[in-house]
């Protein structure tokens, strides 16, 4: 019942935002009291947290899998930056960010998690000598991060007309591009 609870919440929740889905409505669609969802869960704060524990789970089994696919690294570093399954709507990572800022540290503490994976392949590039030897994976790591966490920060999206994924993909395009060397052939996993 606790995962079904979660599912019916994280629909809400992506439906009308954090602070506007309600109780009420979840235990309608499901069929059940509030009280049963109260048996689960102190508060809706609490089943907040919740679904963004297992939103956060399901995205790093996916960077897992990720990794443990045969490929190039390449490809997978694109997956990885990409993440496009699941990607929430850019008003949500605002309201998020501004009004449970419990959930917001708890997500930036994962992206750790996602970074070094991103610095493993940025590794394999660089002994693959696909990579350009002079760009430590440090500096590429600095920038891909700082790059897109800027966009959550700024009005920048709103004042460029942007949505959030594509900008991503432009930075993943620049900075992709910039760093491999000339002799960079796709495929070539060895």
């Amino acid at each position: 019942m606790k995962e079904r609870i979660i599912q019916e919440a994280d629909m809400q929740i992506l439906k009308f935002g954090f602070r506007r889905f309600t109780v009420n409505d979840i235990a309608s669609n499901l069929g059940i009291s509030k009280k049963t969802i109260y048996k689960y869960f102190d508060s809706k704060r609490q089943l907040i947290s919740e679904v963004v524990d297992n939103a956060l789970k399901r995205k790093q089994d996916y960077v897992m899998q990720i990794m443990q696919k045969e490929g190039d690294w390449l490809e997978k570093l694109e997956a990885i930056i990409s993440m496009e399954r699941e990607e929430p709507p850019d008003w949500m990572v605002t309201e998020l960010r501004r009004f449970f800022p419990e959930e917001w540290v708890k997500i930036q503490d994962k992206m750790q998690f996602h970074r070094e994976q991103v610095r493993k392949l940025l590794m394999h590039g660089i002994e693959k000598g696909d990579i350009k030897p002079d760009i430590h994976p440090a500096v590429i790591d600095l920038v891909m991060h700082k790059s897109i966490e800027g966009l959550l920060e700024t009005d920048f999206l709103t004042e460029n007309n942007l949505t959030f994924k594509k900008a991503r993909e432009d930075i993943k395009s620049i900075i992709l591009r910039g760093i491999l060397a000339k002799n960079y052939q796709p495929g070539n996993e060895g």
